[in-house]
């Protein structure tokens, strides 16, 4: 789920590099206004707006809204299942350059 940074930030985190963020409460709720342009502030468009957490991502995102993608769980008996397999290649290339597997073991 992506959520576009807004300059009512819940962090607090949206900037302006002109200073010119002002919010202020109209009949719908809080809002923001731009006052360099005398107009409504256009958010993570415009080129002067940062975040102070570095969390604006480029294509407008807020990465600290954004939910992050879980890592998928391996069940156990599959890694091993795989560390078998490589165990037992290995033992085997052991056999053939002749090493004692009993002694490393």
């Amino acid at each position: 789920m992506e959520i576009k940074c807004t300059p009512i930030c819940p962090f607090r985190a949206f900037y302006c590099i002109k200073k010119a963020l002002i919010i202020r409460r109209g009949p719908s709720g809080l809002e923001a206004w731009c006052a360099w342009i005398n107009d409504a502030c256009i958010g993570y468009k415009c080129q002067y707006s940062t975040c102070n957490k570095r969390a604006l991502l480029p294509d407008g995102t807020c990465a600290l809204l954004s939910k992050r993608k879980k890592e998928k769980v391996v069940p156990i008996e599959e890694e091993a299942e795989k560390l078998e397999a490589e165990y037992s290649k290995l033992r085997g290339k052991l056999k053939r350059l002749g090493v004692e597997i009993e002694r490393l073991e």
